[in-house]
């Protein structure tokens, strides 16, 4: 947030020789940021500009436009150190004029503080849950070894074609790619693979072809439909496509994947 300003010098009020300000003329504050915002060891000083009757309000607003740091994230003082320090806070009343000749400090709020800290706390849960999710795959692909699964497939009459109303069992490997799957499927209902349009649902649901029979939840003696269309979008699937914005590309690899399980 904010860029540094390196070629500006430290503001430290009128220097010998310089001209006083004008009375009612804008005032410069020299304004730190702090090594607190973790953007690297060394403070940046940012010369900004605000009106002579301006607030410290009007300088935490004038911080957003120029440096886009918002306002309430910003701690103003008038002594360094970090943000959890005893250093008393500038109200947002305070005359900016007073402020004039001293530097002033923005280190982040507590608010600010509290937000990353909070952040940080689900980032590090939500990775615990992953990892755990992730050895439970993983022993539970391990237990799979060597099992074979009897499925049902099969093609509703109304679906018309030649295999309306067909029902198929296949013993399969619970970790065969869903694609492969398929082609067998329609090998076996059509007598070729691609010859009819086929989607594999399961639970209402149609599956993409490159997961595993497993991860589809695809379970021993369970029917799997053999769909002529592609079921319509569940409610988890219709919040996918508000993420993804609609993308073509991305909506038509969801209608194009053809697979289905009951």
């Amino acid at each position: 947030m904010g860029g540094s300003q390196s070629g500006y010098a430290p503001f430290t009020g009128c220097s010998a020789g310089a001209a006083p300000r004008a009375p009612g003329a804008p005032i410069v504050l020299s304004v730190v940021r702090t090594t607190a915002w973790g953007l690297g060891a060394e403070e940046d000083v940012w010369q900004v500009e605000v009106p002579a009757v301006a607030t410290v309000a009007d300088l935490k607003a004038k911080i957003e436009e120029l440096y886009e740091v918002p306002r309430d994230m910003q701690s103003l003082t008038l002594s360094g150190g970090e943000p959890s320090s005893e250093a008393p806070t500038l109200e947002d009343t305070v005359k900016a004029e007073t402020l004039e000749g001293k530097r002033v400090y923005m280190n982040p709020s507590r608010e600010a503080l509290a937000g990353e800290e909070a952040i940080a706390g689900m980032a590090e849960m939500m990775m615990g849950a992953v990892q755990e999710m992730v050895q439970m795959d993983a022993a539970m692909v391990e237990s799979l070894q060597g099992v074979m699964y009897k499925v049902w497939f099969e093609r509703p009459a109304d679906a018309g074609g030649v295999a309306a109303g067909k029902r198929i069992q296949l013993e399969l490997d619970p970790l065969s790619l869903m694609s492969d799957v398929q082609r067998m499927v329609e090998l076996e209902l059509f007598g070729e693979a691609g010859k009819e349009p086929a989607f594999m649902v399961v639970n209402g649901t149609s599956v993409p072809p490159d997961i595993s029979l497993f991860h589809a939840r695809v379970e021993d003696g369970m029917t799997v439909i053999v769909a002529k269309e592609r079921p319509p979008l569940t409610e988890e699937e219709m919040i996918l496509q508000g993420l993804v914005g609609g993308d073509p590309s991305i909506l038509a690899a969801l209608n194009d994947a053809p697979t289905a399980v009951n």
